[in-house]
C-alpha cells in the first residue's frame, strides 16, 4: 500500500502554554532566565532533552542550574559543549549553556500534543512562566481545537492559541512572525496597529499608548523596538 499527497498542505499552529508540575516553567518563574528545547528522547516514563538554557549574563544561570538539578522530577543533568552549534538558530540573551536533561516524562505535556499529530517546527522557547510551541500538522481546523481541548483536560492546562494557519498562507510574504513575541509585546503591538500608530501619518502618539497601558513612553518605545527587532529577524536591542 502506498501513501498519498495531500494538496491541502500543513497546518501551521503557534501555542503558548501553561501546564502544574513542569519545572522548566517553574524556573523561568523563579529566575530571570529561558530554555530553548531542540531534541526529546523517549524510552518509557524517562525522558531526555536538549536545552539551551540562556540568560542576560552567566551569574544569573548559576542558581538555575542548580535548581533544575534539584528538581525532583530530574535525573540528570549534563553540560555539552556549545561549539556544535548551528549558528543559524538565533538564541536569546548575552549568556547560554547546553543541557541534557534526563528526567520524568510523565509531567511534561509534550507525549500529549505528539500523540495526536502534532510536531514541532520550531524549537520550543520557555520564557516567562509559559512554554511557546510552533506546530505543525495534517488536521483541520476544527480537529486542532478538539485535540487542544484533550491536552487541556488531560494535563489541567491553559493553552492559548496565538495563531493558525494554512502553510500557503503562512508562507506568503504579509504573514507577520507574531508567535515570536512574548504576550506583553504582543498585547503592545497589536494595540499600536489598532490605533494607527504603523499608519502614515501616525494616528496616534506614542505617549498616549504609554498612558492607555499605564507605562512610561520610554518602556513603550522599548516594548515596540523589541517587537520590530523580532519581527525583522534582527537581534533584539540589549540594554
Amino acid at each position: 500500500m502506498t501513501g498519498s499527497i495531500s494538496s491541502d498542505g500543513a497546518v501551521h499552529v503557534s501555542l503558548d502554554l501553561w501546564h502544574p508540575n513542569c519545572w522548566e516553567i517553574r524556573t523561568t518563574e523563579r529566575f530571570d532566565v529561558g530554555f530553548l528545547g531542540y531534541g526529546i528522547y523517549t524510552t518509557g516514563e524517562r525522558v531526555t532533552t536538549l536545552f539551551t538554557l540562556y540568560a542576560d549574563d552567566q551569574t544569573t544561570m548559576d542558581p538555575a542550574v542548580e535548581f533544575i538539578a534539584d528538581a525532583p522530577q530530574v535525573y540528570e543533568v549534563s553540560e555539552i559543549d556549545p561549539t556544535y552549534r548551528n549558528a543559524t538558530v538565533p538564541v536569546p540573551g548575552n549568556a547560554m549553556r547546553d543541557l541534557l536533561v534526563d528526567h520524568d516524562g510523565r509531567t511534561q505535556i509534550a507525549n500529549a500534543l505528539m500523540s495526536r499529530g502534532f510536531v514541532c517546527a520550531e524549537p520550543i522557547d520557555i520564557r516567562d512562566g509559559r512554554e511557546y510551541w510552533t506546530l505543525v500538522t495534517n488536521h483541520d481546523y476544527e480537529t486542532v481545537q478538539a485535540k487542544l481541548d484533550e491536552v487541556r483536560a488531560e494535563h489541567d492546562a491553559e493553552i492559548n492559541v496565538r495563531k493558525i494557519t494554512d502553510s500557503d498562507w503562512q508562507s506568503a510574504a504579509s504573514a507577520l512572525p507574531t508567535d515570536r513575541l512574548t504576550r506583553r509585546q504582543l498585547e503592545v503591538f497589536r494595540l499600536a496597529r489598532k490605533h494607527g500608530y504603523y499608519q502614515w501619518p501616525k494616528e496616534t502618539a506614542a505617549s498616549e499608548l504609554a498612558d492607555e497601558l499605564d507605562i512610561s513612553t520610554s518602556t513603550l518605545h522599548e516594548h515596540l523596538h523589541k517587537v520590530e527587532a523580532k519581527l525583522l529577524g534582527q537581534t533584539e536591542p540589549r540594554r
